[in-house]
């Protein structure tokens, strides 16, 4: 937890402090206008853009989130030193989220009128977290290349179960430079990407009051938003196997935001590299190198994620080939 006078900074609000107990993320408030959150930003232009998306998502009708209280001098949050602090209201009771359909269609709506609501704000520029991810592409191609060319050196020609993980190789470096490749296709306008949280995740929801609330988002890693939506329907096909989940989740989010065929694209990138199968791969390789005992069981089990992952890409790339058709016949 950063090193800041938490005492002092609590003076500036308007709520008489209790007791402060500090947590994993943030300092938990027990206050006499009820418990509080309090959480200290690593950049304040990151804490900008986060209470700009927020205020816009509720003046767009989305109010069930965690807005920043304002200080006794009106102000939305506090610069201490080179940091950002902000308060919110702490939730004590927050229910889960049943998964199907309708919250599936619910969460995409939401997530359209937050991407719309990051994209108004001018303070973080999508073209520069796009140029990342392109670089960070390229350079987990080259990385994996010269893993691969290593093992091969020495173990190409063995028999049995290390034979069989360097066959393996070459399919995944061709996804990873097919995902490079696409992350760069000549549909994509950088000037036309937005900023958004890198990682969307299950638990960024829950039901307040019988409402779908949209919650966390404090300290985020930030990407683009394709990758957010990118992650987020690969997390929920490898934990429920439902296709219509996904398709409502989409049909939902176009509702407010409709999807171009350069979003498909981007999508389609994030979800062509072999995360959890590359990764078994190099952690079997060190072992292998360090002459340690190794087994390809979280290999074998990392590929059957990954014909579940395979099965999401047929499905989005039929999607985005429909609508493209769509687009191209509808009349001028």
């Amino acid at each position: 937890m950063d090193k800041i006078d938490i005492s002092d900074v609590c003076q500036h609000y308007r709520a008489r402090v209790i007791r402060i107990t500090p947590l994993d993320d943030c300092y938990l408030l027990e206050t006499n206008r009820g418990p509080k959150e309090l959480h200290v930003w690593p950049r304040v232009d990151v804490m900008r853009w986060s209470f700009a998306w927020r205020e816009r998502l509720a003046r767009h009708g989305f109010r069930e989130l965690e807005r920043f209280i304002r200080t006794r001098e009106a102000k939305p949050f506090l610069i201490v030193g080179k940091r950002g602090v902000t308060m919110t209201d702490h939730l004590r009771h927050i229910e889960a989220c049943l998964p199907g359909e309708e919250f599936a269609r619910q969460s995409g709506r939401v997530v359209g009128m937050m991407h719309l609501s990051q994209q108004e704000s001018p303070i973080l520029a999508g073209a520069d977290y796009l140029k990342q991810e392109q670089m960070n592409a390229e350079s987990k191609w080259a990385q994996a290349k010269a893993v691969v060319e290593s093992y091969r050196a020495i173990y190409c020609k063995e028999k049995g179960e290390k034979r069989w993980v360097s066959e393996l190789m070459s399919p995944l470096l061709q996804r990873m430079e097919r995902s490079a490749i696409m992350l760069s296709h000549e549909s994509i306008a950088p000037e036309a990407v937005n900023v958004a949280h890198r990682d969307l995740l299950r638990d960024n929801w829950g039901i307040v009051n019988g409402k779908l609330y949209l919650r966390g988002f404090f300290r985020p890693t930030l990407s683009i938003q394709q990758r957010d939506v990118a992650n987020y329907l690969r997390d929920m096909y490898l934990t429920h196997k439902d296709i219509r989940q996904i398709d409502a989740f989409l049909d939902g989010y176009e509702e407010v935001k409709p999807l171009q065929y350069s979003d498909y694209t981007l999508m389609l990138a994030f979800m062509a590299r072999p995360r959890e199968v590359w990764k078994s791969v190099e952690t079997y390789v060190k072992r292998v190198s360090r002459n340690k005992e190794v087994s390809a069981a979280s290999i074998e089990q990392a590929l059957q994620s990954q014909q579940a992952v395979d099965q999401l890409l047929r499905h989005i790339a039929d999607r985005a080939e429909r609508s493209r058709g769509e687009r191209v016949d509808e009349p001028l």
